[in-house]
């Protein structure tokens, strides 16, 4: 997919960095679910990157609690949909993409609509049962899924790609109980978020990602990096007969 003269000028700083392709980025597509701190800065950062082709959902509405650390938003925000107010902003932000929003829940039988057609899985919930619904989507249709968490000072980011690699439903267990609002330090979504749109980038270009079947996770408080590699169960009730 060619670009224009715009384009060209617009990404001339990134178009000389080793390995990159930004036809390839123009080309693909990716949906995001949620566009809260992780997902807003993830988003933000792969439109100004050029990914040709953005489709985020969320259905709250943005909240005074959230403007510590979701970055599309301010006090004018406050009573919007999140989706919203992302999308004019991303797009705003840059006019070359394509945006594309929902206010739809997320879940087993919205992803078939929300995510047909996309290159990549974005995770940017906090909600496990939607999580969840990701993997399974993610398992059945074999999209890459890109997964980010935060609580406190501590944050993980993880690459998912059944049957290469584990699935979420490997590690953890859909009978866990939801957790009530968790505290999170304020910079730690954006720091997540913008490692999540680096692992990103680098698969919608095609190059390795360096968190394939790999658990990233860091301590805001500590300053550490540790790297996991996910297991795969051979019992997984979502992915062991991926194949």
């Amino acid at each position: 997919m060619s670009l224009s003269e715009r384009e060209k000028e617009r990404y001339r700083r990134q178009l000389g960095v080793r390995s990159w392709d930004q036809e390839r980025l123009k080309a693909a597509s990716v949906f995001i679910a949620g566009v809260g701190g992780l997902g807003g800065t993830s988003a933000l950062y792969l439109a100004l990157a050029g990914v040709g082709r953005i489709r985020i959902a969320d259905r709250d509405r943005v909240d005074p609690s959230n403007l510590n650390r979701q970055v599309l938003y301010g006090e004018d925000s406050s009573g919007c949909l999140k989706v919203d107010e992302a999308g004019r902003r991303l797009s705003e932000a840059n006019p070359h993409i394509i945006i594309e929003t929902s206010s739809e829940p997320i879940g087993r039988e919205s992803l078939d609509r929300l995510a047909a057609g996309v290159s990549l899985i974005l995770d940017g919930l906090d909600n496990m049962e939607a999580r969840f619904a990701l993997n399974e989507y993610s398992v059945r249709h074999r999209v890459p899924y890109l997964y980010g968490a935060v609580c406190g000072w501590q944050g993980m980011v993880g690459l998912f790609h059944p049957p290469v690699t584990a699935c979420l439903a490997c590690l953890l267990s859909s009978e866990q109980e939801a957790k009530p609002e968790v505290p999170v330090f304020g910079c730690l979504p954006g720091t997540v978020g913008l490692l999540q749109a680096t692992e990103a980038l680098k698969y919608l270009m095609g190059l390795e990602p360096s968190l394939l079947g790999k658990l990233l996770i860091y301590d805001g408080r500590d300053m550490t990096f540790d790297l996991v590699d996910m297991a795969k169960n051979p019992a997984c009730p979502v992915c062991s007969g991926a194949v």
